[in-house]
């Protein structure tokens, strides 16, 4: 029965795990993955429920779903992180220096990547792995948590375009005044090399804006950590 119960958690562990975002990219080994969620189910098993060798095989595949799930809800909530940081950097003209991002496994813009470091430390900050833990040591899943479950990842899937959209307002605004006012002064000026200034212009502009809304923008990032716990412990089951 002890085996079975470590088998149980190990499932929902490595499955919560290799879908998380940031520990579960390519970037990191499958082997610390692996290794983690052994560590994870060790230190759960003494506080689950037993689960008896018998119920294994129909435990192990909801433990997994419930896993999987738990890991997809926390990235659904960074990707709209990610997406606002791409949108930002397309504003400010940084599109020409983008790069292949191994973990995304697509061209992406340096702001994305810190968009999605900066919800990473917010999560931790505001104690998302100590509520991770707590998900991965409840109950066994059944039918009625796991369709809990998916309605609460289409809920999600529905709020990514707009958390993007909340973190590169200001960006967006202020990339349009900006090339708005690049083409009145084109029109006025027309020897003017427009070209060579507008970059300087946007980064100038860009950089101002998102000094002046850094508050707004640090509370935006505290609200997505808190949304992706919220829906860490909606998946499990606890509310």
């Amino acid at each position: 029965m002890v085996i079975a119960t470590f088998l149980a958690a190990f499932g929902r562990a490595a499955a919560f795990l290799f879908s998380a975002p940031i520990i579960g990219g390519p970037m990191v080994p499958a082997k610390v993955r692996v290794g983690g969620s052994a560590s994870l189910a060790l230190a759960v098993a003494t506080v689950r429920p037993p689960v008896s060798p018998m119920d294994l095989p129909l435990v192990l595949p909801g433990e997994i779903l419930m896993g999987l799930a738990a890991g997809f809800a926390i990235r659904l909530v960074f990707a709209g992180a990610e997406s606002g940081g791409q949108l930002i950097g397309l504003h400010l003209g940084l599109g020409m220096a983008s790069f292949f991002d191994p973990a995304a496994g697509e061209q992406a813009i340096v702001t994305r990547r810190f968009a999605l470091i900066f919800a990473g430390l917010a999560f931790l900050m505001m104690g998302g792995l100590r509520e991770a833990v707590r998900v991965l040591a409840m109950a066994p899943a059944d039918v009625s948590t796991l369709s809990g479950a998916v309605v609460q990842l289409m809920d999600q899937t529905n709020q990514v375009l707009v958390s993007a959209l909340r973190f590169a307002a200001p960006a967006m605004v202020a990339g349009m005044v900006t090339n708005v006012g690049m083409a009145f002064a084109s029109k006025a000026a027309p020897s003017l090399n427009i070209f060579s200034v507008m970059l300087s212009a946007l980064l100038i502009a860009g950089g101002f804006t998102l000094i002046v809304t850094a508050p707004a923008f640090i509370a935006e990032m505290s609200g997505t950590a808190q949304r992706a716990i919220d829906a860490l412990y909606i998946v499990g089951g606890a509310r």
